[in-house]
């Protein structure tokens, strides 16, 4: 909810697009499903989620970003599980980001029942920074964080 909490104080990633994010809380979901597991990193997706809709007051959000957290924690998972080290964090972040937006994509063309795709373009766009930047953070969480903090 920090993360969550410190990205509502930042500037949106596309200025012409003001709900789209960075995914500051991302980095922690992916973090936990590495260190661990897939189990945990749902409990944390699903108070993330929860939180999140509570928090702002806006329990019609928990129709997007379930789904889409769902989605992304899955294509992040069989990723990290199949394909890493082959792979890295990055490409399993951005990923996890495309994925999350396009599933939030399809739920709001299904809600408004019209094709919303004209704006992937954009959200494409976005997914990606974000997708690198979260891969990033994380990768060197990971590679500097102590093992023995981890383990406590």
């Amino acid at each position: 909810m920090i993360l969550t909490l410190v990205e509502n104080l930042l500037p949106p990633l596309l200025f012409f697009a003001p709900g789209v994010r960075i995914g500051l809380p991302n980095a922690a979901i992916l973090a936990v499903l590495i260190f661990f597991g897939p189990v945990d990193a749902l409990i944390v997706l699903a108070a993330k989620c929860l939180l999140g809709a509570l928090f702002a007051g806006n329990p019609a959000a928990l129709m997007y970003s379930v789904p889409a957290g769902l989605v992304s924690l899955g294509a992040q998972y069989l990723l990290y599980r199949f394909a890493f080290p082959k792979i890295g964090l990055v490409s399993i972040s951005l990923t996890g980001a495309v994925t999350h937006n396009i599933v939030q994509l399809i739920i709001a063309s299904l809600i408004v029942r019209q094709s919303l795709f004209y704006v992937l373009p954009l959200t494409l766009i976005a997914s990606v920074l974000a997708g690198m930047f979260i891969g990033m953070a994380v990768y060197f969480l990971i590679k500097y964080l102590p093992k023995k903090a981890i383990s406590s």
